[in-house]
């Protein structure tokens, strides 16, 4: 598979480039393909990497996730689950792409791989989670 498609989006990534309790991870994390010509049949796989260091080397926690597309579209998201994924890490990194798989038979198509920093300790080292 060749990668041929833009990179996804953290759109509540806040500061730029960190997903943090600010975000309430807890209620999953939104990542969007924005700007795509999707066509009705389509598939969008969605691969997460949550990585329990900010470069990125050490995996935590993995999860692919499947939106059909029912109609004809420019934009697909996909929320990254807390339960056995964003919970698995409380300091590293998410990193997501996605396959475009063409309703029309044609061959998928892989997309460039975004990462943000990801972080659930608070000032004073508490860690952020759905119960504090």
């Amino acid at each position: 598979m060749s990668i041929e498609l833009d990179f996804p989006e953290f759109p509540y990534e806040d500061p730029p480039g960190r997903i943090t309790c600010r975000q309430k991870p807890w209620n999953g994390v939104l990542v969007r393909v924005d700007r795509q010509s999707f066509k009705t049949g389509d598939k969008v796989t969605f691969d997460v990497v949550v990585r329990s260091d900010a470069t990125g080397q050490t995996p935590a926690a993995t999860i692919q996730g499947v939106v059909s597309i029912s109609s004809d579209c420019a934009s697909v998201d996909y929320t990254i689950p807390w339960t056995g994924v964003l919970d698995a890490v409380t300091e590293g990194s998410i990193i997501a792409w996605y396959t475009l798989t063409p309703a029309n038979g044609g061959e998928p198509i892989s997309s460039e791989a975004a990462i943000v920093d990801y972080s659930r300790l608070q000032p004073g080292g508490t860690v952020c989670g759905p119960d504090h």
